[in-house]
């Protein structure tokens, strides 16, 4: 039969005829007819659909296959009710935005913020690391990432959102310096 393409073709037309037909002993479990007609009755579409989806699954041999084919089929938990507005996620209370720039909030959506802030430098340290902290007048705390700030107190500084949610401070005399928020 391997010699003659039209007979292998005839054959595996034949197969998949058998395949479904109860009685026939091939992959079809016993009482897969009762089960279908089970599933036919249901009225909702959604259950006729799991249903239908569940004998599929059921059919197949391999266990490994059978498990990816139920955890495919599966539906999705969502997080929270359907209906409900993604403000109501949201405190009711937003915290003022200059006070909290800086301070990294993973959230779904993304909300909108100043793109910069203005303060000036009430007082520098520098821990065991070497790393400068800055501190503001409106109480925010910065470490500078790099090795050589030029900062004194009293200077007028700005800071701004960089690229990949990083932050720069930028003196009055135009140097630079990667920062990150600390409180």
């Amino acid at each position: 039969m391997s010699g003659n393409p039209r007979a292998s073709r005839v054959f595996l037309w034949i197969n998949s005829l058998a395949v479904g037909v109860p009685g026939l002993g091939c992959a079809a479990p016993p009482g897969s007819a009762n089960d279908m007609a089970r599933c036919a009755v249901i009225t909702a579409a959604d259950e006729r659909l799991a249903c239908y989806d569940a004998l599929f699954c059921a059919r197949i041999a391999a266990s490994d296959e059978r498990l990816a084919c139920y955890d495919a089929r599966a539906k999705p938990k969502s997080p929270e009710p359907q209906g409900a507005p993604a403000v109501a996620a949201r405190p009711a209370s937003k915290p003022d935005d200059a006070a909290s720039f800086g301070v990294i909030r993973r959230t779904l959506v993304s909300e909108p913020g100043p793109q910069q802030i203005g303060a000036v430098v009430t007082g520098l340290s520098v821990d065991r690391q070497g790393s400068v902290l800055v501190s503001l007048d409106n109480g925010q705390s910065w470490t500078v990432k790099d090795a050589d700030a030029r900062l004194n107190a009293g200077d007028a500084v700005t800071i701004r959102r960089a690229a990949l949610g990083s932050f720069l401070m930028t003196t009055p005399s135009r140097h630079t310096y990667r920062v990150q928020r600390t409180k």
